[in-house]
């Protein structure tokens, strides 16, 4: 089989800020931090060969088509934030400015793949859920789980997941073992089911790759794990695939322990080689190489907060409200 041609370009991905979690407030009580970036996420991509931008919330329009025209993708991550204006009134600590943030990437992701342009875009958790609540036009089509899940859990494949672009190159051993290894590491409140998909008229736009049991239970429905657009570059994933290697929690307890074996590691690590490998194939780029410098997370350092009781993460990259990239 002759070898597969690919851009010598490295790919720049776009990781979305998340608006400042609450556990990190606690732990900075003192500090103005605006913004996160989990540092789990940077590692995850840098690993599978790109470079990494953060991309700030809270910015007119103008900013974001200028960061789409010259990365070659975007990274949505998971978090906990609050979906409206009225929701985020019962917590005066907290924003939720990556919502419309996420709301600008997404219509611009898909006005440019509708254009011809090959964009591609991958949400995580929050992300995921925010790339369905955009593409029902209604908050709606999340719902909240019987029981949240914070656990490692193989994926239950379709029948048809191999007519993705997703999977299209996955061997059949790797899929088994997707089928059968706990790799997967889910932490959410809330799910999206296939029903709800249906509700919203989705299903025609959208494949279903994969699902989970919300509940072991009686009461146990099935929720959507993986998708991918039928059309467009575009994926989602509930679970976590970053965690599995760099989030090894040290001082809390780890819900997500089973995923840590090498061969769960291996498998998490295919969908970000596969998300920078579709990067590849887009050909924005940045006007120099003292520009894409300038822009990339490299400037900052990340925060050790494993150390911390209840902490979610090893690392973060935290931002203040008015964070720019460095100036020449």
């Amino acid at each position: 089989m002759a070898a597969r041609a690919e851009s010598k370009q490295i790919p720049t991905v776009g990781v979305l800020c998340i608006d400042i979690a609450s556990k990190l407030i606690e732990i900075y009580p003192d500090e103005a931090h605006y913004s996160y970036i989990a540092a789990s996420y940077v590692k995850c991509l840098e690993s599978a060969g790109a470079f990494v931008v953060p991309i700030w919330i809270g910015r007119k329009l103008d900013y974001y088509k200028a960061i789409l025209s010259q990365v070659n993708g975007v990274l949505l991550p998971g978090g906990a934030v609050c979906l409206d204006e009225e929701e985020a009134k019962q917590y005066p600590n907290l924003t939720n400015d990556c919502v419309a943030a996420a709301r600008i990437i997404y219509e611009l992701v898909m006005e440019r793949n509708a254009a011809g342009e090959y964009f591609p875009l991958y949400g995580t958790c929050l992300g995921f859920q925010l790339i369905m609540i955009n593409a029902a036009k209604d908050k709606e089509v999340r719902t909240k789980c019987f029981k949240s899940k914070f656990k490692a859990l193989p994926l239950h494949l379709s029948k048809n997941y191999e007519e993705s672009v997703l999977f299209k190159e996955l061997p059949e051993e790797l899929a088994k073992e997707m089928s059968s290894q706990p790799f997967a590491c889910h932490q959410h409140a809330y799910c999206i089911t296939e029903s709800d998909l249906h509700r919203f008229k989705l299903h025609e736009d959208w494949h279903v790759l994969a699902t989970q049991q919300d509940d072991e239970g009686e009461e146990g429905r099935g929720f959507i794990t993986l998708i991918e657009h039928r059309k467009f570059p575009i994926f989602g994933s509930q679970f976590h695939p970053e965690r599995a290697a760099y989030e090894q929690l040290l001082v809390s307890t780890d819900t997500c322990r089973e995923a840590h074996t090498s061969i769960c590691i291996e498998l998490a690590q295919y969908f970000a080689r596969t998300f920078v490998n579709a990067c590849r194939r887009n050909n924005n780029n940045f006007a120099s190489v003292e520009l894409l410098t300038r822009h990339l997370i490299c400037n900052w350092q990340p925060i050790f907060t494993g150390k911390f009781p209840k902490s979610h993460w090893l690392q973060c990259y935290m931002f203040d409200k008015h964070v720019d990239y460095p100036a020449e």
